[in-house]
């Protein structure tokens, strides 16, 4: 995708042209300027201008984005340390400073591997853990020696692996890189309802909070804190665990991510997800952010959501099967229930016509220019100045 953003860009060809056209000028006009030096120009431009684009789009756009995943523990090991006999060669200076040579001859050494711990999610991924995390685990549910063959292994009585396995499920969140293409065109999908003095004012009281954060559990596992209440009268330690572990449900199966952000209906009306979504700019692609707004019972006076999906029935769902609950875990099973009947995930392919639309701001597009002229503008006086080599006769 983010090739794709590069060549619609109309700087990319603008930078990647005129320097060629300077080259095809000058072989086709000075006698000191050979094709082949064309040829290398041409290959230096392109290097410059795509390397340089791929950079700045890649730190001054929003291109690159963090979702999170959730699964459960699948397994979690404990890898022992072992001693590797490792056989190389070595290159050594064995001539005169008349006749310099190099020799080879063969070594061994032995290289040492340390120990490590990791949780395998049923997701296939891969958690670093601290060895006090793996031991609770062994405690609690036992664990398995797995003998291992390592070629080269010189070390005895070591090298090999014990594996838990969790009986219970344990919930997992583990993030994912992917190009969010809504973040970086931001300005050509996320309409800007709320004025930014407002967006500055809700976070500077505290209303308007930061995307959830991860946090370890237990058992060194990663989980995203994925309730946020803004009012401080909801039990949200005891929401999150439920949450949590309802997570797994639709994480493999219909590819969401629950989120729950709670705010005070005396104070904020149903615009506020407006305010949220716009600081968020929309959550990540594969959200479900249910926001509430409660009174002082805990009674949710009305919903909405913020999430990609092409099924207007879900979204409408989710504005008005809340209304009139208390928050506790049954709305926990009702926001699940609803993800697992109702939601479809909107591909991000579907945004693909938003490419044309994410461009580099003018700083970039003149600091690019400008390297561009200096490297091109030095390769060519070098060519054109270099009287000790032999260049093909262009006059016969």
């Amino acid at each position: 995708m983010l090739f794709d953003i590069i060549i619609a860009n109309f700087g990319f060809w603008v930078n990647l042209s005129i320097p060629i056209i300077i080259a095809l000028y000058l072989v086709l006009t000075n006698r000191e300027y050979i094709w082949k030096e064309f040829a290398i120009q041409t290959a230096a431009t392109l290097a410059y201008v795509s390397i340089i684009f791929f950079a700045a789009f890649s730190f001054s756009t929003e291109i690159w984005d963090t979702n999170y995943y959730n699964g459960k523990i699948k397994s979690s090991t404990y890898y022992e340390e072992w001693t590797e006999l490792v056989h190389y060669t070595e290159t050594y200076s064995c001539g005169t400073s008349k006749h310099p040579k190099t020799c080879t001859r063969q070594k061994t050494r032995r290289d040492y591997h340390s120990p490590y711990y990791q949780i395998i999610t049923n997701l296939g991924e891969t958690i670093s853990i601290r060895r006090g995390d793996y031991l609770k685990t062994a405690r609690e549910f036992g664990s398995k020696k797995v003998y291992l063959h390592r070629s080269g292994q010189v070390s005895f009585g070591d090298g090999n692996k014990f594996v838990s396995y969790p009986n219970k499920d344990i919930s997992t969140a583990v993030g994912h890189s992917y190009e969010n293409i809504v973040a970086a065109a931001k300005g050509n999908v996320i309409h800007l309802k709320v004025p930014k003095e407002d967006i500055k004012q809700l976070v500077k009281i505290g209303k308007l909070r930061e995307y959830p954060s991860l946090y370890k559990g237990a058992y060194g596992e990663t989980k995203l804190n994925r309730i946020i209440d803004t009012t401080g009268r909801v039990n949200s330690n005891e929401l999150l665990k439920e949450l949590n572990k309802l997570s797994i449900k639709v994480g493999r199966s219909k590819q969401a991510n629950p989120i729950i952000y709670i705010v005070d209906a005396n104070k904020f009306d149903r615009s506020f997800r407006d305010a949220l979504s716009q600081y968020w700019n929309m959550g990540k692609k594969n959200d479900v952010t249910l926001v509430l707004g409660i009174d002082d019972k805990n009674i949710i006076q009305w919903s909405d959501v913020i999430c990609f999906t092409n099924n207007t029935d879900f979204i409408v769902d989710m504005q008005s099967d809340f209304t009139g609950k208390k928050i506790d875990k049954n709305i926990m099973l009702d926001l699940v229930k609803l993800i697992t009947t109702e939601y479809v995930r909107k591909p991000m392919a579907e945004f693909a016509y938003l490419k044309e639309n994410i461009t580099l701001g003018w700083v970039w597009q003149l600091l690019i220019l400008l390297g561009n002229v200096i490297i091109s503008g030095f390769i060519t006086y070098k060519f054109l100045n270099n009287w000790d080599r032999k260049r093909w006769n262009k006059t016969k």
